[in-house]
């Protein structure tokens, strides 16, 4: 139902941390089940209360009543948890959601979260990058036709490689730490790298990890070795917050 956000909590501690989660779906897509999966997975290893928004989707909605909505939410969250840091969490589609939302956060002079981690991220909707041809024919989850098809929706009114919808054309001055986990199969892999190495040039601390074989958003299927190696890893990375 859209417009519901839960919150998940820490069974015995007290949370170190709010993560706001932005699940995938191409802007189009509601949560699924594997998404629950691994927003269980995040509450138990960072310790971490997991905010979880149904946010607007196309093609009811453009990515104007998205941004409104997560807006709205973030400012109520700051509020609500002063005394927390945050981070944000996104995958695919929510990756790049997050990355979009923490630069207008930038461009607004407001509050940025402390990290933000992104799985398998969609940062460039016009899905112009040459490399993605080498890509596609690997990738068993995603085609380049279906994600122009949701980002002509979704991006209504808007240029395709407007930082709103495509983040990677945005500006990372200043900008806070970012964590990248990608898959060589993923057809989305070809812009992880872009955006990794944008991040450096900038220089922006950026964490890079990219697993041999693996395909698009593998990371919500938390039974995987690679999908328990990747929380692992970020679990370290945010136990300094």
């Amino acid at each position: 139902m859209a417009g519901c956000v839960w919150a998940v909590t820490p069974k015995i501690s007290e949370p170190r941390a709010v993560v706001l989660f932005l699940h995938g779906g191409a802007y189009v897509g509601n949560i699924t089940k594997m998404h629950w999966d691994l927003v269980g997975k995040l509450v138990d290893k960072l310790n971490a209360l997991v905010v979880v928004p149904d946010y607007p989707l196309a093609p009811e909605n453009t990515w104007r009543e998205t941004y409104e909505f997560v807006d709205k939410l973030y400012g109520m969250l700051l509020e609500k948890y002063s005394d927390k840091k945050f981070v944000f969490i996104g995958d695919s589609a929510g990756g790049g959601l997050a990355l979009g939302f923490a630069q207008k956060l930038k461009d607004g002079n407001k509050k940025l979260p402390e990290h933000i981690v992104l799985f398998s991220p969609w940062v460039d909707v016009s899905m112009e990058n040459p490399e993605i041809a080498n890509v596609e024919s690997k990738d068993v989850i995603l085609t380049v036709k279906g994600l122009k098809a949701a980002a002509e929706k979704y991006a209504t009114g808007l240029d395709l490689k407007d930082w709103h919808v495509s983040p990677i054309y945005g500006d990372f001055k200043d900008f806070v730490p970012v964590s990248i986990f990608t898959g060589t199969h993923d057809i989305l892999n070809p812009d992880a790298r872009k955006l990794r190495d944008k991040l450096r040039e900038q220089r922006v601390l950026c964490n890079y990890f990219e697993y041999d074989g693996l395909f698009h958003d593998w990371v919500i299927l938390t039974f995987l070795r690679e999908s328990k190696d990747a929380l692992e890893k970020l679990k370290n990375i945010l136990s300094g917050l």
